[in-house]
């Protein structure tokens, strides 16, 4: 699915991001039990965006060449948006 994402670590840039609309997790748990489940819709793009932060990546770095280069000479250029203001001009 391909929707508008942003993210607290770059307030007032948004702009769409592709993602799997489903997902399945496997993994251990605190006592090193393995667990596993699905997720679907937001659920699923959540824990994508938040699975990306744990390898470094932003949403950003998801983004074709030419749009991420662009909002990175933005940010730059004219700083990000005050906390809790969309700054326009990143909106893509």
């Amino acid at each position: 699915m391909k929707e508008e994402e942003g993210c607290l670590s770059l307030p007032g840039i948004f702009a769409e991001v592709e993602r799997s609309k489903s997902l399945r997790i496997e993994g251990l748990d605190g006592d090193g039990q393995p667990i596993a489940f699905e997720a679907q819709g937001l659920q699923a793009k959540i824990i994508q965006h938040e699975l990306d932060h744990l390898d470094g990546v932003l949403f950003i770095d998801r983004l074709p060449p030419v749009t991420r280069d662009r909002i990175k000479k933005k940010i730059q250029k004219e700083g990000l948006a005050p906390e809790g203001r969309r700054h326009h001009a990143f909106a893509l």
